[in-house]
């Protein structure tokens, strides 16, 4: 995961542009998800840990964690009078938490991480930390890209949540690579602050996909059994060309 381009610089913008809609909705269904497998769950990847924070308000116990301290400090700034909600420094890839086995690992952004062997490493990281019969939610693309490129766009929020600037970030390149199976993305967030300042910062990063039998091959050297597949949340069954993966693996005895 060394390349995230600027991620750190957008802590305190983070999600910026989903502070104008209502998320409950997208937040329940994982909330419900994860729920069916018990009351404690990690979260890893979970830049200010909003998810997490929601859970725990729900009831349940939740670990979340990022590689970015800025993001966690963010974070901690706005959840971290929440009960049951522990928010930590971790990178996915090596990570030891003083905490009881949990009962479920929820969804992350796993094509942040940019090789097998590295997958590897965060699958074992994950597998010490749940419960004998622990479940591991994933969910993945895998459909083999065309080789595509998006025209640049710009994103605004309607409704500007600050008092003192105006925020917007335009995407420069969207572009999927089937060679490689990589989505590349350059973006350029800008800052105007209503005493005429102005501030911008570039963003790049790209997402690294892998195919299902790669995924089942990672998943059994770590630990882990697959008792389900589906296409999407709803639990329609995942059936040989969709390109959503949505995977259900507990934890070997």
């Amino acid at each position: 995961m060394e390349n995230i381009g600027n991620y750190a610089k957008h802590a305190q913008y983070w999600d910026w542009a989903k502070l104008d809609y209502d998320r409950t909705q997208s937040d329940d269904a994982d909330y419900n998800y994860a729920k069916q497998y018990g009351n404690s769950v990690l979260i890893p990847m979970c830049a200010w840990g909003h998810l997490g924070a929601y859970m725990a308000k729900r009831g349940m116990n939740v670990t979340a964690f990022d590689i970015t301290p800025e993001m966690i400090d963010e974070g901690k700034k706005r959840f971290g009078d929440i009960e049951n909600l522990n928010l930590f420094v971790g990178d996915i890839r090596d990570f030891k938490f003083d905490i009881e086995p949990v009962d479920v690992c929820s969804f992350a952004d796993w094509g942040h991480i940019h090789s097998l062997e590295e997958i590897k490493k965060a699958l074992v990281c994950i597998n010490n930390h749940l419960r004998d019969g622990g479940y591991l939610l994933l969910g993945e693309v895998l459909g083999a890209y065309d080789d595509e490129m998006s025209a640049p766009k710009i994103f605004r929020v309607e409704n500007n949540p600050y008092s003192d600037r105006v925020i917007y970030k335009t995407t420069n390149i969207s572009r999927n690579e089937a060679a490689t199976r990589r989505w590349y993305c350059s973006q350029t967030m800008y800052i105007e602050y209503n005493d005429g300042r102005k501030e911008q910062f570039d963003h790049e990063f790209y997402m690294q996909f892998y195919t299902r039998e790669q995924w089942l091959e990672a998943l059994n050297e770590s630990g882990f059994v697959v008792v389900n597949e589906y296409k999407n949340r709803e639990k329609e069954p995942w059936q040989e060309g969709d390109d959503s993966w949505i995977v259900e693996a507990i934890k070997k005895g």
